[in-house]
């Protein structure tokens, strides 16, 4: 169970930070949003913490 959350995680955190880094290149609307440039701190933020939870969780499992 520990795994699938931690893989779960780990894989919204990336999806967030690459969310963010596309957002901050661009001048355009990314997915629908048109986040400035100080607002794409917030996913990075919110995908660097699931990201580390994630693996986290992945490196105290027991196989």
């Amino acid at each position: 169970m520990k795994r699938t959350i931690g893989t779960i995680l780990t894989s919204m955190g990336v999806i967030f930070i690459l969310f963010a880094c596309i957002a901050f290149m661009s001048d355009k609307a990314v997915l629908g949003f048109s986040l400035t440039k100080w607002e794409t701190i917030v996913p990075f933020i919110v995908g660097a913490l699931f990201l580390f939870v994630g693996v986290g969780m992945l490196n105290k499992v027991a196989d």
